[in-house]
Order: structure tokens, then C-alpha cells, then sequence
């Protein structure tokens, strides 16, 4: 029998040459927990998943992924020249969802043995605890003929809520959006996040998204996931973006609207958290000049004109796939 026949194998291929192209494309979305790099993750996971159907225990992902991209090579050229960035996303997915991937197939398991009902709790226990994630669960529950009811998906989204507001509890003690007040100069500071965010995903790629911030009035600390040391170009490239919006003194303004409507207008967002019925969405420029929109609490400038010239301190690492900018405003 054609290998491709069997279901896993049709799942692995198709799965993992979307990726490449997803990866691959100039824009370069990589894996995370929002927007089109959500989707990268799902893709992968499951591949690896299937890999594991097969009796695939040891990393493979790479090994297509070097076909896959030998293969359409000629035609996207992309794919090649971006190939160091497709084969390390995807490294990084490997080793990182495998451990979950076995323990949470392992703890499933040993649930069925014992006759347990897979609810929507139980799903997020093992989401939580493993890191396992919901469409795996659902997924092997419809391996068995069985699924959760949008009442138990109901109780499992309801779980994820409480377990992120008391995440978010937790951090906001010592600060609030990351923010260590509301003073003048702090929220400054924050209005830059949003120029120095754009900017790096103009110039590194959309792959560029926030992994965090901390501001005080003194600086901006910000985190974003980049696989590489940035150059020196590159850095002064960001940082003249940045002070080019500032002399164009862009208007900020802020609307509030539903999440799909900041989805339908471009919004950046961490679209796999939970947000209320209502978000507040910062733009700065018009829409004839627009350079970033994004869902923020605020609090920021009302004019770019506000803020003074943007220098960048300091290029580092921060911690795996994700470097850490400090700058400030002068």
C-alpha cells in the first residue's frame, strides 16, 4: 500500500508542507498562541502527533521539512532562502511539545483505563497540568467515537478564563500591563512600545510578536520571539522608523469595539486569550498613514509630537527564541 494512503501519513504531508510555506513566507509568521502563528502551532502539533501513530518517537519534522523545501524550491525560491528560519521554528515545536504530547497521551490513557468521563474539567486539568492541549483531547475522543458536549466544552473554556484571570491577578500586583505606574513619562514610554513593535515586525517580519513588556519611567523593557540576534542595522533601521512616526507627530486614538471588529480592521492582539465583550484599540496614524493598531488598556499619548526622540540601549537575549530590547525616550 502507497504510504500516502494511510490517514497519519496524508496528515504529516499535508500538514507540514503548509507550515513550510507558512514559515517560509517572506512575512515569516512562526509559531505562538496568537493569530496566524496559532494556526503554525496547531499544524505541527498535530503532525508530530500522527508522527507518534506511526511509531515516529524520535524528531522528524526537520527531515520533511528539508524535502518539502528541496522540492518546491525552483518555483519558491523563499523556502530556501529562508530555510535556517523554517528548520529552527520547527525544531523549537518539536522539542517542546513532545514531553507534553507524551505525558498527556500517557495520562489519557490511564483515564480511559479506569473508565473516567473525559469532561470538559478533565480536559483542562490535563491542559494544565500537562500542557496538553484541548484539540488533542477532542481529537482522540473522536478516535473512540466520543466528544465533549458544548456544555463540557462550555465548563472547559470557563476553567481556562479563571486559571487567566488568575494569572493576570498575580502579575498585576507588582505591575499593571506590565506598567510600573501612570506617570507622564511612563506612558510615554508605552505609546514607543507600540512604534517599536511595528517597526521591528516591518523590518525582521510578522514573526515579531510581543512576549512581554516592563516600563518604568526611566525605560522600556520589550520582549519579542526572534530566533536571531538582531544586526546592528537592523537596530538603527527600527529605532529611525520609529523616530520617523514621531516626527510625522501622528494622532493616537482610541475606539472601542468587539474583538472580530478589531480582528476585520487589522488589530494586533493576543487573540488566544480571553477578552471581554468590549476592547479598547489604539491607532496610531491615520487611516490613509496608518502605522500600528493594536488592543491595549492603555494608557498612551494623545500625539506622537508628546514623545521625544526614541534611542535604543540595548539588544539582548531574553530567554529561547525571544530577545529583549530596552530603549528609551529623550
Amino acid at each position: 500500500m502507497n504510504l500516502y494512503q494511510n490517514p497519519s501519513a496524508r496528515i504529516i504531508a499535508d500538514h507540514l508542507r503548509a507550515v513550510v510555506f507558512i514559515i517560509g513566507d517572506q512575512r515569516g509568521v512562526r509559531p505562538s498562541n496568537v493569530d496566524q502563528g496559532y494556526i503554525a502551532r496547531r499544524l505541527i502539533r498535530r503532525a508530530i502527533r500522527h508522527g507518534r501513530k506511526l511509531g515516529i518517537i524520535q524528531n522528524f519534522t526537520c527531515e520533511i521539512a528539508e524535502v518539502i523545501i528541496k522540492n518546491y524550491c525552483d518555483i519558491y525560491p523563499e523556502l530556501e532562502k529562508n530555510s535556517e528560519r523554517i528548520l529552527n521554528a520547527l525544531r523549537e515545536e518539536e522539542e517542546k511539545f513532545s514531553n507534553a504530547l507524551t505525558n498527556g497521551e500517557r495520562e489519557l490513557e490511564k483515564a480511559f483505563a479506569r473508565q473516567e468521563k473525559i469532561d470538559g474539567t478533565k480536559a483542562f486539568y490535563f491542559y494544565e497540568s500537562f500542557g496538553f492541549p484541548l484539540e488533542m483531547t477532542e481529537e482522540i475522543l473522536n478516535e473512540r467515537g466520543l466528544k465533549l458536549t458544548d456544555e463540557e466544552r462550555k465548563d472547559f473554556d470557563n476553567a481556562f478564563e479563571k486559571h487567566q484571570i488568575l494569572s493576570r491577578a498575580g502579575s498585576e500586583q507588582k505591575f499593571k500591563g506590565g506598567l510600573a505606574d501612570n506617570s507622564e513619562q511612563t506612558t510615554k514610554l508605552h505609546t514607543a512600545t507600540h512604534l517599536l513593535h511595528a517597526s521591528l515586525r516591518r523590518v525582521l517580519g510578522n514573526h515579531a510578536e510581543q512576549r512581554g513588556s516592563n516600563i518604568t519611567p526611566e525605560r522600556l523593557r520589550f520582549d519579542f520571539s526572534c530566533l536571531d540576534k538582531m544586526t546592528p542595522e537592523q537596530i538603527q533601521v527600527v529605532e529611525d522608523l520609529v523616530n520617523e512616526q514621531i516626527a510625522k507627530k501622528l494622532p493616537v486614538d482610541c475606539i472601542e469595539m468587539t474583538v472580530e471588529e478589531a480582528k476585520e480592521k487589522g488589530a494586533m492582539g493576543l487573540f488566544g486569550h480571553k477578552y471581554g465583550d468590549k476592547v479598547k484599540v489604539y491607532t496610531i496614524g491615520t487611516e490613509t498613514d496608518l502605522f500600528s493598531r493594536e488592543i491595549c488598556g492603555g494608557p498612551h499619548v494623545k500625539n506622537l509630537s508628546e514623545l521625544g526622540k526614541f534611542k535604543i540601549q540595548k539588544e539582548e537575549s531574553s530567554s529561547k527564541g525571544v530577545r529583549r530590547i530596552k530603549a528609551v525616550v529623550e
